[in-house]
């Protein structure tokens, strides 16, 4: 990305508006504020709604629209983005439904507009290195195991739609990114079993979680049952016989050494590969907060002598490269289409959708079947047009 630097450095970049759904949380003046403090020229005006981004859209007709709503909630605005003539970077994943990522496709190849997709794991140095060389190092690769857990809080204090999504959709989906990047590979079987215990029985368990925290009961955001799984363990066989193993949850207690627990580890007929975020070396303990892992790769922000604010790692590199895309595509005259191979296009993510989808309805159907004494016996067959689920009779 840094050859384009020279072409597009005197690019102004001007954040207008910011908007979140409810008023009574005041985010959006908040977020406001905070980007103030980095970048007091900028004048950004809060706004508030269910459907905040079409008063946004309508008041600035803003170039780009930054997608950060609930997960089952990025398709509208991206297809209202797109229709307004915007470009687009969302949060990951890119949507829940292959009909929903069918129509951002479409609808993106039509305007000539740019879909970005904030999948910034495979823009992490220690996978790239891993990944970027995985056939050549280890040759055929036989197996891929992966493993995203995310804190407890995210799920029972952070998101409030959590019932809404599920942790194999909201992390897994990142290292589904990273082998269908790096290794070129097409699903073909989806098979997924997951657990339903502490948080579809939140309200009994809060209580006995506040009293190990020593914290009152009445202190925690959601104190009810939540309708979602704990856990999801996905298995993907892909078109040349390889084998993903993909285990994510939301429940990892707040007391672990890292901000979340992530891994990678390849399986090649030559030799393999493992990356783990604890094991990259910086460790610290402060008293009151324990032994903790930094992952300081993914990003953060210094303040220099002068006011200047450097922002860096590769948790913006996706976010970068969706704008490098943009720029090239306004002020260089490149075509959207010539592009997609440049960043984490919403095309690359069709097969990351496919499987989210496939993997949320064998997961249901196998707890169900479970449930009722008869095993897991489902899954689910994907071609390049349909997810055909397999349920014996």
């Amino acid at each position: 990305m840094s050859h384009f630097a020279p072409s597009v450095a005197n690019v102004g970049i001007d954040v207008v508006a910011i908007g979140t759904a409810n008023p009574k949380s005041g985010t959006a003046d908040k977020i406001a504020r905070f980007f103030a403090e980095d970048f007091p020229s900028q004048h950004v005006k809060p706004y508030y709604g269910e459907t905040v981004w079409k008063e946004i859209l309508a008041k600035h007709k803003p170039d780009v629209l930054f997608v950060a709503t609930p997960d089952h909630l990025h398709a509208q605005p991206i297809l209202d983005a797109l229709d307004a003539g915007c470009d687009v970077i969302t949060e990951k994943p890119l949507c829940l439904t292959t009909a929903e990522a069918d129509a951002i496709v479409a609808r993106g190849r039509s305007a000539q507009r740019i879909v970005s997709v904030d999948m910034h794991k495979r823009y992490d140095p220690f996978v790239r290195e891993m990944m970027g060389k995985a056939r050549e190092k280890y040759g055929q690769i036989n197996r891929v195991r992966a493993v995203l857990e995310e804190p407890l809080e995210v799920s029972t204090e952070i998101f409030a739609w959590a019932q809404n999504s599920n942790p194999f959709a909201y992390v897994g989906c990142h290292w589904l990114d990273v082998v269908h990047h790096y290794l070129g590979v097409k699903p073909r079987a989806v098979f997924a079993t997951g657990q339903k215990n502490l948080l579809l029985n939140w309200d009994k368990h809060v209580v006995e979680i506040a009293k190990r925290k020593g914290r009152p009961v009445d202190t925690f955001k959601k104190r009810h049952a939540i309708e979602t799984w704990d856990s999801l363990d996905v298995a993907v066989t892909y078109d040349d016989g390889m084998r993903g193993d993909y285990n994510n949850n939301w429940i990892n207690p707040a007391e672990f050494e890292g901000a979340v627990n992530q891994e990678i580890e390849v399986y090649g007929i030559y030799g393999r590969g493992f990356v783990d975020q604890q094991d990259r070396g910086f460790r610290e303990t402060v008293t009151g907060d324990g032994t903790r892992t930094r992952n300081p790769t993914f990003g953060g922000r210094i303040r220099h002598a002068g006011g200047n604010t450097e922002v860096f790692g590769y948790g913006k590199a996706s976010i970068v490269s969706g704008m490098l895309a943009i720029m090239r595509r306004r002020f260089l005259g490149e075509s959207a289409a010539a592009l997609e191979a440049t960043y984490p296009a919403a095309i690359s993510q069709r097969d990351v959708v496919r499987i989210i989808e496939a993997a949320g309805i064998v997961a249901q159907r196998n707890y169900d079947a479970f449930a009722a004494g008869k095993g897991t016996p489902v899954s689910a067959r994907l071609d390049e047009k349909a997810i055909e689920i397999i349920e014996p009779r």
